[in-house]
């Protein structure tokens, strides 16, 4: 294993147009950085998530609708070899590494130590949260947001959350005003239903965006939302509490900004997963989100399985690796905790396997390998950088 953790270094370039940063940053850090610049890039929500890990997925975000996965948005890559070579990685130079790094899963092709990424101003959105209490209305809301969703206004990406005892929607309106993002839940059918309550907020800023439904549920003014974003965005390179009595590396443990306070460390839990993509060729029915519900109320309590599902059908073209940017219409997410008794544990585990056993043959087996751009072109010889 190597630990690219400290590999964390941010240069934002003279014309502001691109920032390089060490492999092994977190978005956390990464935006309190961009942040003191008036720039943003398309992460994820959560300040903890590596940057080389959520570019080899792809790079789901809250923008992603429009403009693309965050693979869309890197400029170029310096990248270790097997053969021990380090070289860039671009367009132009070993264009065939840099169209497989960029979604084709972590490791795969050699070792990321330096990613290069298009810097983007995103301008003042809206938000959405509705909160949807009891059992009840889970089924209904469920299934009239996968309907709806990733067909609605591509300004907007959201996901709905499903709970053993509660639903919610969350959204991200890029670039809209309160009264654009009320007009689209008017007519999405999500508002009759139940009786959910509702935060919705405009003129949000970017910092807003990235602690919207976990830190905040409305938008605060900036100079507000400012005080509040260290607390959760200003991390270290090992940002999470300690395991019991095992050791924990944290050498030289630094933060962007080192004025303002220190994240506070996030809690650990054993997270187990599984994700499907539907295909739009092949929508859920509602029967069978109805048993996938079914199957969250199984589980014991203790397990806290839940469902977050995201809707994609992305407008946005791109050239990289990731398979499913054509086909997916929507994002099914499974999360369960797991157990230090191993006895327990195991239960979790066969959760997933029956949700697996059932829910696979439906949503469909195969992957969408996309043509290679570049086949049949042979690799570039040499090391090019040492």
């Amino acid at each position: 294993m190597i630990d690219v953790t400290h590999l964390d270094h941010i240069t934002i370039s003279p014309d502001r147009q691109t920032v390089t940063a060490g492999a092994g940053i977190r978005f956390g850090a990464l935006l309190t950085a961009l942040d003191r610049q008036n720039l943003t890039w398309t992460t994820g929500i959560c300040p903890t998530v590596g940057l080389s890990g959520f570019l080899s997925a792809g790079g789901f975000n809250m923008q992603m609708r429009k403009l693309g996965l965050a693979v869309d948005h890197v400029a170029s890559a310096r990248v270790v070899r097997a053969d021990g070579c380090t070289v860039v990685a671009s367009p132009r130079e070993n264009p065939d590494l840099f169209w497989a790094i960029r979604g084709g899963g972590g490791g795969n092709y050699g070792i990321v130590i330096e990613w290069t990424l298009k810097t983007l101003e995103f301008p003042r959105s809206a938000m959405v949260l509705l909160k949807y209490d009891g059992q009840a209305t889970r089924l209904d809301v469920a299934n009239r947001f996968l309907e709806w969703a990733p067909k609605a206004d591509v300004d907007f990406t959201s996901q709905v959350n499903v709970f053993k005892d509660h639903s919610e929607v969350m959204g991200w309106c890029l670039g809209c005003s309160a009264e654009k993002l009320q007009g689209l839940l008017n007519a999405s059918g999500l508002l009759s239903i139940g009786a959910p309550t509702v935060y919705l907020s405009g003129g949000c800023n970017s910092v807003n965006a990235r602690l919207f439904g976990f830190v905040v549920n409305e938008c605060l003014p900036d100079e507000v939302i400012a005080q509040y974003a260290p607390f959760a965005m200003n991390t270290v390179q090992q940002p999470f509490v300690q395991i019991g009595s095992f050791p924990q590396f944290a050498y030289n443990q630094s933060t962007q900004q080192p004025a303002a306070p220190q994240a506070q460390p996030y809690p650990r839990f054993i997270r187990l997963s599984k994700s499907y993509f539907v295909q739009k060729r092949n929508q859920l029915r509602r029967e069978v989100i109805r048993d996938v519900i079914a199957r969250i109320d199984q589980a014991e309590d203790a397990a806290q399985a839940w469902g977050e599902w995201h809707a994609w059908n992305i407008s946005a073209s791109g050239d990289a690796a990731f398979a499913w940017r054509e086909e997916a219409y929507a994002h099914l997410e499974f999360i369960v905790h797991g157990d230090e008794n191993p006895a327990v544990h195991k239960t979790r585990e066969a959760w997933l396997a029956g949700l697996e056993s059932y829910l696979r043959p439906i949503v469909g087996y195969v992957s969408f390998l996309p043509p290679h751009p570049l086949e049949g072109r042979g690799n570039d010889v040499g090391c090019g950088v040492n």
